[in-house]
């Protein structure tokens, strides 16, 4: 099977949950624990030399400014917004663009009742369910994947695998939009708003329209736009600074919490003596937004 270049940036992301649950102090750890098993087998025996993973954290820092930390603070953030979903009633649980995201196994007891669907390109999903078995011996009864590509393929196939437009339903949509087309980005947030229940919601991190422009400077911006160029993966879509509100709202949608890079630091990357561990991009906000009633909006 061909490793296309969705898996390595799958593997990618992975690896740097995986040297974040490495984090002597629990504050500041990534709590994604099983990122490790799903790394190929090389990248799992790195991991368990921490003198080379610090070493390679800091050569990380230098390419991308921000991005270690940034990985951190948003797996704790989404965490926490899929927990208060959970606690809320939620009833199914659709991950758009999955890569090795592992919330569906991590948080396999509170979602045994939750049908989840993950969302992803098939290579990287092929390499993935290898790797699941691989580490737990069988696929989840509960999770259904589906191959598709949120550039030029929609999401009505989710329709044709068990799922239900009426049910509370959470979006997780990470590390993703930025990648797509504007037209896609509206075609994802359609499906969504018109296709789940009452009190259903997504979250997602965005990038600000000056990224895609080439005239941010906030932390770590120049450094991931040449990083981005170089992979021939440039960021393609971006919001405006300061106007989530608005856009959410013109797509049928209200902001329930919004993150900054710095809300993120104060709140997941205080360490144990109180001192903020790194800075995150400075390019990025996560939010987290409820699909308001078909009435509320014609």
């Amino acid at each position: 099977m061909a490793r296309n270049s969705g898996s390595k940036t799958a593997v990618g992301v992975a690896a740097l949950r995986a040297a974040g649950a490495l984090e002597r102090d629990p504050a500041v750890r990534n709590p994604d624990y099983m990122a490790v098993k799903l790394l190929p087998s090389m990248l799992r025996a790195i991991a368990k030399i921490r003198p080379l993973v610090s070493l390679i954290i800091r050569q990380y820092h230098r390419i991308l400014p921000g991005g270690y930390y940034f990985h951190a603070a948003r797996t704790k953030h989404i965490d926490m917004v899929l927990q208060q979903c959970t606690q809320e009633g939620l009833e199914q649980l659709v991950i758009l663009g999955a890569g090795f995201d592992t919330r569906s196994y991590r948080f396999k007891d509170v979602l045994t009742g939750t049908r989840v669907f993950e969302v992803d390109l098939h290579g990287t999903q092929v390499i993935k369910k290898e790797q699941l078995t691989k580490a737990l011996g069988s696929l989840p009864e509960n999770v259904s994947y589906l191959p598709v590509d949120l550039n030029t393929q929609s999401l009505d196939t989710l329709l044709e695998l068990g799922y239900s437009p009426d049910r509370k339903t959470l979006f997780i949509w990470e590390g993703v939009c930025m990648y797509i087309k504007p037209e896609a980005v509206d075609e994802v947030l359609s499906f969504v708003r018109q296709h789940s229940g009452p009190g259903s919601s997504v979250v997602f991190d965005y990038i600000f329209q000056s990224m895609v422009e080439g005239r941010c400077d906030y932390h770590g911006a120049r450094e991931s736009a040449r990083y981005v160029a170089k992979r021939g993966e440039p960021y393609l879509f971006g919001i405006e600074e300061g106007t989530i509100n608005d856009f959410l709202e013109a797509r049928g949608f209200r902001v329930l919490s919004e993150y900054t890079p710095e809300t993120l630091e104060s709140t997941y990357l205080r360490r144990s003596d109180g001192k903020i561990h790194g800075r995150v991009f400075g390019y990025t906000n996560i939010v987290h937004a409820l699909v308001e009633s078909q009435d509320s909006h014609g």
